[in-house]
């Protein structure tokens, strides 16, 4: 029982620690992990699959879609 609250200390040490520039920033946020919120990504027109799929319905025939890609 011991090593458990341990433990449980520790992962709420965790954490805060994790949390302290969130909590103590003025307009503090977590970082964007989202592919479409990487601007490395974006500069090489890499985009969420959410966003590739949204793409990809817009166009109905095949033709289309291959028209659309060589843009």
């Amino acid at each position: 029982m011991t090593l458990f609250f341990i433990s449980l200390l520790a992962m709420a040490l965790v954490v805060f620690l994790l949390s302290i520039g969130v909590i103590f920033k003025k307009n503090g946020r977590f970082p964007s992990t989202h592919v479409g919120g990487n601007k490395a990504m974006q500069q090489r027109g890499i985009s969420c699959h959410t966003s590739q799929h949204k793409e990809a319905q817009r166009h109905q025939t095949l033709a289309e879609r291959l028209a659309a890609s060589q843009d």
